[in-house]
């Protein structure tokens, strides 16, 4: 598998690298029991690698366990989409479903990128089991844009906490959020760390309201819509336009202060 180089950008020890083992697709099918549709939905992966496990003996950093989590490593996987699929997101959330252990994917589809970053927790219903919190996922972008150098960078493994696995996952999870922002603000939104909860939340709100604008783009386009809805339509885009400038202000101004 040929690309981005990961290496380079995440800097992991070298302990932590696996020599990119190519997982049989089969063995996760297997493995989390998958039906025919997912089965399919597996078939635009071309190419599934183990890349790197992130844990005590690989890197020091000590694992993670309270009544809610128990985080003992964190596995890398690079995954190849085959050609013409840019299903990134559901792919995603499909591989990540198939492993137990909190993981980061590293897809690679044409010439973008996507970071996906799974985190779990204690499964209340089976002993011994965990199930998927939440995933972030930065979206397809394109790694050589001067705009994300500063996303990348902050992804190293020196940047990120080191205080627990745990710490370390929701601070790289925290870095793919804010990724989101880029396209919309023109630059990796980055500020003190006093300050980061709240860029985080601004960044989180830009999301749902650009969402909100797509949305609403969408609905006017529909052959469907009378002029009268159409006009209510508009009206309503630009007042959320509005609100996003608003935001985007804000963020700016956190991250120039």
């Amino acid at each position: 598998m040929s690309g981005v180089d990961w290496s380079n950008i995440l800097c992991l020890p070298d302990m932590a690298l696996a020599g990119s083992r190519r997982i049989p697709k089969t063995t996760l099918v297997k493995q989390a029991m998958l039906t025919k549709t997912e089965q399919k939905r597996l078939d635009k992966v071309a190419r599934l690698e183990h890349f790197a496990t992130v844990q005590k003996s690989t890197t020091r950093i000590p694992p993670y366990e309270d009544g809610e989590r128990n985080v003992q490593s964190i596995v890398f996987l690079r995954c190849e989409m085959a050609a013409g699929s840019m299903a990134l997101a559901e792919v995603a959330e499909l591989v990540h479903k198939c492993l137990p252990n909190p993981t980061v994917l590293l897809i690679e589809a044409s010439s973008c990128a996507c970071v996906s970053v799974a985190l779990t927790r204690k499964s209340q219903a089976e002993q011994g089991a965990t199930v998927i919190d939440r995933i972030e996922t930065t979206g397809a972008f394109d790694p050589s844009r001067p705009e994300y150098a500063d996303f990348l960078d902050a992804m190293a493994f020196e940047r990120l906490s080191q205080d627990d696995l745990w710490e370390y996952l929701l601070d790289l999870s925290r870095t793919v959020t804010l990724s989101r922002a880029i396209d919309g603000l023109g630059f990796y939104p980055k500020c003190p760390a006093q300050n980061r909860e709240m860029l985080i939340a601004l960044t989180s709100h830009y999301d749902e309201l650009e969402a909100s604008v797509k949305r609403l783009k969408e609905q006017r386009r529909s052959k469907d819509a009378t002029l009268n809805e159409s006009a209510k339509l508009r009206m309503e885009m630009k007042e959320v336009e509005r609100r996003l400038r608003a935001v985007a202000d804000e963020i700016k101004e956190i991250c120039n202060g």
